[in-house]
């Protein structure tokens, strides 16, 4: 498994931005191979995603347009991200 984080700064979370994840976003990381998502709010302007795809290449074929609509929808902005081989769960 491959993981990816996405670290989202916004001007406000906000009830559309919340709609959007859920009729758009949690379905569309679905349809394109994600194994699990999960949006984590870490301030009312901010927040991370976490991403476990089954391998790299599912990833790589899609995260830069997933990143980019989700900008543009939002108005929100990517300050960091990571990745990497998933070594252990539970």
């Amino acid at each position: 498994m491959y993981a990816t984080t996405t670290d989202w700064s916004f001007e406000e979370w906000t009830e559309e931005h919340q709609k959007l994840l859920e009729e758009k976003y949690l379905q569309m990381f679905k349809s394109v191979g994600a194994l699990n998502f999960y949006y984590i709010k870490t301030s009312d302007t901010t927040g991370r995603t976490v991403t476990i795809w089954p391998n790299k290449d599912t990833a790589d074929k899609v995260l830069e347009k997933m990143r980019a609509s989700a900008g543009d929808d939002t108005g929100g902005k990517v300050t960091a991200t990571s990745q990497g081989e998933v070594m252990g769960s539970i």
